[in-house]
């Protein structure tokens, strides 16, 4: 009767292992990443809005972004890195907007500003919705607002 041969593994070293987690780690995470080492920055962000005078109060008079343009249904503001413009409009295969407010949608972009409690305080009292208090975190004061149209927006200081 015939056994079949068994083989043993034997085990790696461990420096053969230590070499082989090296090179599995100094690949590139994409091809296209010895391309073009930059990555493409964020210009804008459009928000489809109800009305664009409380919208520009909202963002321009309480939050302190630039207001650049100005038309009769757009307006371009700018932050200091990213420009948020804001459209009286609907582009056609967007869903028409919620009768009542806005519910978080898991993306919120963030402000970094002087004063989180002060700024929330201000938005309150101006009657806007704070959507989660100001709390501390081992990076900053953050906080949660909505905007004239739902939108919700962290607010952060570090």
């Amino acid at each position: 009767m015939h056994r079949p041969h068994r083989h043993r593994r034997r085990p790696l070293s461990r420096a053969f292992s230590i070499l082989l987690l090296l090179a599995a780690t100094s690949l590139p995470v994409a091809a296209d990443e010895a391309k073009d080492p930059n990555p493409p920055h964020i210009d804008h962000i459009l928000l489809e809005v109800k009305d664009l005078d409380r919208s520009i109060a909202f963002y321009r008079d309480q939050l302190g972004l630039k207001l650049r343009k100005r038309s009769d249904d757009f307006a371009t503001l700018e932050s200091a890195n990213v420009g948020v413009y804001l459209w009286s409009k609907r582009w056609k295969w967007s869903p028409p907007p919620p009768k009542e407010g806005r519910s978080p949608q898991g993306m919120y972009p963030h402000f970094v500003i002087p004063d989180v409690r002060g700024t929330m305080k201000r938005l309150r009292q101006a009657g806007y919705r704070i959507v989660a208090e100001a709390k501390d975190y081992d990076y900053g004061t953050e906080g949660f607002v909505a905007d004239p149209d739902g939108f919700v927006w962290a607010l952060i200081s570090r």
